[in-house]
């Protein structure tokens, strides 16, 4: 190896596993955001008030960035079982992470219509 080169290349693998860490590591933060938020169950009010501040159109927009964690992370994680479980099945593994990033893109717009919509259409 020549001086300054590095064993990373930014194929398709290494950002899958990338994407993979970061996408598991936002959804483990927003399960604890969600513990908090329902051990204030006890306490109508601030529940409430917690509820009306997630009715921000930023915090919608944040709803929207989970739901593409959410997808990709499970996409992803299906497409590691394939690899460890069925090796010779998958004979193109940039096609398969490709389709499966591009899965997660158009569900991800297609859930992220129905969580903004409200801000569109006045009924929020």
């Amino acid at each position: 190896m020549s001086k300054g080169a590095t064993v990373y290349k930014g194929k398709s693998g290494q950002w899958a596993f990338v994407l993979h860490r970061v996408t598991g590591f936002l959804v483990f933060l927003f399960l604890l955001l969600h513990i908090v938020d329902v051990s204030t169950l006890n306490d109508p009010h601030v529940y409430n008030q917690i509820h009306q501040l997630y009715g921000n159109i930023f915090l919608r927009l944040f709803e929207v960035g989970l739901l593409f964690a959410l997808l990709f992370h499970a996409l992803n994680g299906l497409r590691v079982i394939m690899i460890d479980f069925w090796p010779g099945v998958i004979k193109n593994e940039k096609g398969v992470f490709n389709f499966m990033l591009s899965l997660a893109i158009v569900l991800t717009i297609i859930g992220g219509w129905f969580i903004v919509k409200p801000f569109f259409l006045g009924a929020h």
